[in-house]
């Protein structure tokens, strides 16, 4: 039996853009309840929009004018009635699936042999994600994104700790698949970022053994960097850094430049001839460093910091070439109790001496100390204090 209905037939047909803004290939989006399709039948110029059921089907429409099944193209018009002749099974079906099936299925209503679909408005998944992220638990999603969209969202972003190179995911039909998405991220292969439309449940792993790197790396857009403070000491002065903090999985040992590609890259301002670690002090591109151990990466800077025994102490413009006495006069010059003949620089947390400076270079810092005792000030205090309590004691006593 066949039901009467009202539909609107597209004036314009085309399948570009839309409101599933989302790029995936016919092979990769399964169907399931929920999704809004667009359904064309070429050979007709028609064109329907439908539904599938919570049961997993989808109607088969064919045109009707005057009561009868049209077989002959026909003018786009504003709307038109059909006869629904037949309802299909497509729960799990990709949408390649669908279309390779639609020609067969309706060969025995009408003489059409081309066929297009579209997903008009992908459905909602309630997924549920555990792991290290920010979030845990069921999360409402398009149907049409990727794991990384899940992911990148603030609210459920991962950890810094978070190993997304050993991503587990299992899907509706119950297989469990192992998703490096580090890799999609460094080589762009949408195999290691699959569409959720399979997708039942995401769990991301945490590091348990690794190298943390502090920071000008890049990242990746599902990782959370962890902000941590860095101290650089100048005497009793310190500069502190807003650091970008992240973890890279490391069993044993690895190669400093594979450890800044797992972290996602060197940002363009990182200092690579400054590097080091927190147990082996200074670092090349190719040295090792092992797991448990500290990268340090720091950032490229505009400023030199002037702290100590100058008459105004603070930041100061970098000055390519600029000696060591440009950037204390900028600062008002010594003050009366600098001992500049133990001036220093720290650098990348080293201390310097005044003879092997050399260049002053971005993010330094210059620390000029105080004289331990200058003679013909500090006699003359310490002089003027005694008398000070000598004629104290003598008024006390003679009362």
């Amino acid at each position: 039996m066949s039901f009467l209905f009202t539909v609107v037939i597209f004036s314009q047909l085309t399948f570009g853009g839309g409101p599933a803004e989302e790029l995936f290939s016919d092979e990769e989006y399964a169907l399931g309840p929920g999704d809004s399709l667009q359904i064309l039948i070429k050979d007709l110029s028609f064109a329907f929009g439908t539904t599938i059921d919570f049961s997993g089907r989808l109607a088969l429409v064919t045109p009707v004018f005057g009561g009868q099944t049209s077989q002959t193209p026909l003018m786009p018009v504003q709307s038109v009635s059909y006869n629904i002749v037949d309802f299909k099974q497509v729960y799990n079906l990709t949408l390649k699936d669908l279309k390779d099936s639609l020609p067969f299925w309706y060969s025995k209503y009408l003489k059409a042999k081309e066929f297009d679909v579209r997903i008009l408005s992908p459905r909602v998944l309630s997924l549920f994600l555990t792991g290290a992220s920010e979030f845990n638990g069921p999360v409402p999603v398009r149907a049409s994104l990727r794991i990384s969209n899940v992911l990148a969202d603030t609210q459920r972003i991962c950890t810094f700790d978070a190993d997304i190179s050993k991503i587990t995911v299992i899907t509706y039909d119950g297989k469990v698949l192992e998703v490096n998405l580090e890799n999609y991220y460094t080589k762009g292969d949408l195999r290691d970022n699959p569409v959720l439309a399979k997708v039942k449940s995401i769990n991301v792993p945490k590091i348990k053994r690794g190298v943390k790197i502090l920071g000008a790396v890049k990242g990746y857009p599902v990782k959370k960097f962890k902000s941590q403070v860095l101290q650089a000491v100048a005497g009793t002065y310190l500069v502190t850094f807003d650091a970008n903090v992240m973890m890279i999985p490391c069993d044993d040992s690895i190669r400093v430049e594979d450890a800044l590609r797992k972290a996602g890259g060197l940002r363009s301002y990182a200092l690579i001839d400054e590097i080091y670690s927190a147990s082996k002090g200074k670092l090349t591109l190719q040295s090792f460093i092992s797991s448990g151990d500290v990268l340090y990466v720091p950032p490229f800077t505009d400023k030199v910091f002037v702290a100590g025994e100058v008459k105004s102490p603070g930041f100061v413009p970098y000055l390519p070439g600029a000696t060591l006495d440009t950037y204390l006069s900028y600062c008002g010059g010594y003050s009366t109790r600098a001992a500049s003949h133990r001036l220093y620089v720290v650098r990348a947390n080293k201390k310097i001496p005044k003879g092997k400076i050399g260049t002053v270079q971005p993010g330094d810092i210059i620390f000029v100390p105080e004289v331990r005792l200058k003679w013909f000030e500090d006699y003359l205090q310490l002089a003027q204090v005694i008398t000070s309590v000598l004629i104290t004691w003598v008024t006390l006593k003679n009362l």
